[in-house]
């Protein structure tokens, strides 16, 4: 499998070398493939989750929402050990697609590992990248499709991300991104209290930090985007186009709503779109909520550990 390294400011660099999945990947580097794809990829919170789940939500986000079609060549900004990319590598549709994380060791001495798990003799479909997602070494418009899987939320600055993304892409290309929106009613305090929130004492032991050590999603580089700040950023950052869906799970503990979500989503995206207008938003006691314009009832995100912003946007 071929490893590309892209120039990386020092200050990037520094922060990636003393990040926690640095030490964490390490670790892992002896473990099975799906061991690292179920602790890296998805975080040790979809501990049963396969592959074939990964391939079912893609062909139906595919069919569903993008109005183009996955094939060609591909990117994938912020792509951990490279298991979503190994997996639309596996397509005969896709050339090949190109990895990009910043964290040395995880492509290094993990990327490799999950592709052949996926891929097989096949591996080399996927090329991985030590760098930036905002400085990406690829000619212009030279890329047919973009996608980001809860990684740009770490962008310090989401519209220079985009625009970079916009130069590699093709005129007809498209990004899509399965990250988090919050609603635009959220202020700048909420967003604070979100990213001053601490982790709790399961995930400071799965990554080695003390539990008595203060951790939260602001010292975790995490960021926090309203829906109208990424449509913002879209538009600013040259797609004339943008549309969201927020991705709902069809499970739920009280019986009759499980039976109505399961029929929901069995409809016809417009369909379904209509009738949920209807249907009330639950209502939560926390603040980890998503933008719930354009909610989706579907039953291929209920493996994954948590409900899913789809922001796609055309060139």
């Amino acid at each position: 499998m071929e490893i590309l390294h892209w120039s990386i400011n020092l200050e990037l660099k520094k922060e990636a070398a003393e990040h926690y999945r640095t030490r964490f990947a390490v670790n892992l580097k002896d473990k099975e493939p799906l061991e690292i794809i179920r602790q890296v990829t998805f975080d040790g919170v979809a501990p049963n989750i396969k592959i074939e789940d990964i391939e079912s939500f893609f062909s139906f986000v595919e069919r569903k929402f993008l109005k183009g079609k996955i094939r060609g060549v591909g990117l994938e900004v912020g792509s951990g050990p490279g298991t979503l990319s190994s997996v639309l590598a596996k397509r005969d549709s896709v050339e090949k697609m190109y990895a990009v994380e910043v964290c040395r060791p995880i492509v290094e001495l993990l990327m490799p590992k999950v592709a052949g798990y996926v891929l097989g003799s096949r591996e080399s479909k996927v090329i991985g990248a030590i760098g930036s997602f905002d400085n990406i070494e690829l000619p212009d418009e030279s890329i047919d499709f973009i996608f980001d899987f809860f990684s740009l939320h770490h962008s310090d600055n989401l519209e220079k991300t985009l625009k970079e993304c916009n130069r590699v892409l093709k005129k007809g290309g498209f990004i899509f991104c399965f990250d988090k929106a919050r609603p635009d009613y959220f202020t700048r305090q909420d967003l604070d209290e979100l990213l001053d929130s601490e982790y709790d004492d399961e995930f400071k032991k799965q990554i080695g930090r003390p539990v008595n050590q203060k951790f939260t999603r602001r010292m975790n580089d995490e960021k926090e985007y309203r829906l109208k700040d990424w449509l913002y950023a879209f538009r600013d950052s040259g797609f004339p186009r943008a549309e969201y869906f927020y991705l709902a799970k069809t499970i739920s503990k009280n019986l009759i709503f499980r039976a109505i979500k399961i029929f929901l989503s069995d409809l016809p995206i417009s369909v379904q779109l209509y009738f949920n207008k209807f249907i009330p938003s639950p209502r939560f006691n926390h603040k980890f909520i998503l933008a719930s314009r354009n909610r989706v009832f579907v039953k291929e995100v209920n493996p994954f550990p948590k409900e899913i912003s789809l922001l796609v946007a055309y060139k």
